[in-house]
């Protein structure tokens, strides 16, 4: 009897421990936040100077060129989209290069971000997603060049 109360108590210390085990293993590994939405609620229209071009590596959320702009005052991230589907248009953007940027902006992982449906530097447009935000690099073909065919 004595050995049956103590697997008793055994077995009920046991399972009180696993969530707290459970819990410390979700801490552990955390994956990122799921990439955000476009929204076309939230389409702004913006003209800005390029301060900084940065990849993010593509093991993160938001994989690929990312421009830093200043707009006035305000610092905005632009996501542009992944750096292979990017480098098919041969553009470069350096440091200085004005710009002017359609897209979604949205908050993500607690900042926000613009997520770019087009991108115009002088005579040059990227059309980067469809007027519904869906972004042509879930696609095999490169995208017209005239943002009207969207």
């Amino acid at each position: 009897m004595k050995n049956i109360r103590n697997l008793a108590v055994a077995l009920l210390l046991a399972s009180a421990a696993t969530p707290v085990s459970a819990a410390e293993n979700t801490e552990k590994d955390a994956v990122a936040p799921p990439e955000p939405a476009y929204d076309t609620a939230t389409v702004i229209t913006f003209k800005a100077t390029v301060t900084e071009t940065r990849l993010v590596p593509e093991n993160q959320p938001l994989t690929g060129l990312h421009l830093m702009l200043q707009s006035g005052s305000e610092t905005v991230d632009v996501y542009v989209g992944p750096s292979d589907f990017v480098k098919r248009f041969d553009v470069v953007f350096t440091q200085g290069d004005a710009i002017e940027v359609v897209g979604s902006k949205v908050k993500f992982d607690g900042a926000a971000v613009v997520l770019a449906r087009e991108v115009r530097r002088g005579s040059i447009t990227l059309v980067l997603r469809d007027n519904r935000g869906m972004p042509f690099w879930n696609y095999s073909v490169k995208p017209p060049l005239d943002p009207t065919l969207c």
